[in-house]
C-alpha cells in the first residue's frame, strides 16, 4: 500500500461506530485508533491541566499515531471537530474514507434502549444536531452512508465499500 489510509466516522454516540471499526480491522488488518481509549489515556491529565492543555496533549498523541501508521481506522465521530481533524489528516498525508451513520432519531432511541445508553438518550437532540450540521456542511466528503434501512448489514456493507475504495 503506497498511500496512507484513514477510515473514520460521522455519527452519534452509540450508532455502531465501534462494531464497524472492529469488523473492518479484522477484515483489512488495519489498526483501530479508539477515541475512548485516547480519552482514558489522557484523562488523568485533566487533574493537572486545564481543558486547553488537555486537548493539546490529546492531539499530540493522536498526531504521533497518525505520523507512524500507513493505515488507520479512527473509531470516533468527526462530527463536532471536523475542521480540526481535516487539518491533521491532510498534514499527515492521509487519503480519507468517511462512513456516515445517518440514523433517524427514532432508530437511535431504540439502539440506546437496547444498549442501556440512558444518559446518551437524554442528549440525543445535541448528537443529532451535530451530525446534521456535519452532513450539511461536509456531506460531499462522505464515502458511505449507513441508514436505518441498511443498518442490519452495516458490517459487510462497510467492508465491501471500503474494499472497492481501496482498489481505486
Amino acid at each position: 500500500m503506497n498511500k496512507k489510509i484513514l477510515i473514520t466516522f460521522a455519527g452519534a454516540i452509540g450508532s455502531s461506530k465501534t462494531p464497524i471499526a472492529n469488523y473492518l480491522s479484522c477484515k483489512l488488518n488495519f489498526p483501530v485508533l479508539n477515541n475512548d481509549a485516547i480519552r482514558t489515556e489522557v484523562l488523568e491529565d485533566l487533574s493537572f491541566f486545564n481543558e486547553e492543555e488537555y486537548i493539546k496533549r490529546r492531539d499530540e498523541r493522536i498526531h504521533a499515531v497518525l505520523e507512524n501508521n500507513p493505515a488507520i481506522i479512527y473509531d470516533a465521530s468527526v462530527d463536532r471537530e471536523w475542521k480540526n481533524w481535516e487539518d491533521k489528516i491532510v498534514k499527515a498525508g492521509y487519503k480519507i474514507f468517511i462512513i456516515s451513520l445517518d440514523l433517524s432519531k427514532d432508530f437511535l432511541v431504540e439502539l440506546y434502549k437496547i444498549k442501556g445508553y440512558h444518559e446518551s438518550a437524554q442528549r440525543i437532540d445535541q448528537f443529532f444536531s451535530d451530525h446534521e450540521e456535519f452532513v450539511k456542511n461536509y456531506g460531499h466528503l462522505v464515502n458511505l452512508r449507513i441508514t436505518d434501512e441498511n443498518f442490519k448489514n452495516r458490517l459487510e456493507f462497510a467492508y465491501l465499500a471500503v474494499s472497492e475504495w481501496l482498489k481505486e
